[in-house]
């Protein structure tokens, strides 16, 4: 009996892992329609009081903290080397799980998706030169596209190159998109900050 009950132990938690989630960050800045900025799953963060308190962090477990009184938020992007930093004295901090967040994890066709009043298609193939490896042509409504083929990459505006610093941070003049690009497992995480007039 002892045998059968750790063999049906084990297979439940083994199913359970299976479809365990993950959680990605989203952070509302204010009540304004589209003041939000999200992260993909794994991303470090510190949330902190005033007094430099951390009342919530990265973790797989879903869960929110409403800002009504001043928070400081840091949030370590894989993209960059340093911290993106957020003063806060309202809107939301959540930790959502993934099946909730509509990206382009799918490992092909074409998906069009939103951050902050952009439409993107995002179009994820496998690579024809390397065995397992995924291409990506990404093109927002405003006219940014980024291109991904065999570890080489670019981004353009109207036919015009852009910078691209790190993994993947794309300078315009109409805003940043923060893109992040798994080439072994065709995953598209995203967020286009516009420019503050």
């Amino acid at each position: 009996m002892k045998t059968i009950l750790l063999t049906l132990s084990t297979t439940i938690l083994l199913c359970m892992s299976g479809f365990a989630q993950k959680t990605y960050l989203k952070v509302t800045k204010s009540n304004e329609a589209h003041d939000y900025v999200m992260y993909p799953p794994g991303t470090k963060f510190e949330l902190k009081t005033k007094e430099g308190y951390i009342v919530f962090k990265n973790s797989d477990q879903p869960g929110n903290i409403d800002i009504e009184d001043k928070h400081t938020l840091y949030v370590y992007p894989s993209w960059k080397d340093d911290a993106d930093i957020f003063e806060l004295t309202e809107g939301k901090v959540e930790k959502l799980l993934t099946y909730k967040f509509s990206d382009s994890r799918k490992a092909s066709g074409v998906k069009s998706i939103h951050s902050n009043g952009v439409t993107a298609t995002s179009n994820v193939s496998n690579s024809e030169t390397i065995e397992g490896k995924k291409n990506l042509e990404f093109v927002l409504s405003n006219g940014i596209k980024f291109i991904y083929e065999d570890g080489v990459y670019n981004a353009t505006l109207n036919e015009e190159e852009l910078t691209i610093k790190y993994k993947y941070l794309i300078y315009s003049d109409l805003g940043v998109l923060k893109l992040s690009f798994n080439s072994s497992n065709g995953k598209v995480w995203w967020v286009f900050e516009p420019t503050k007039e």
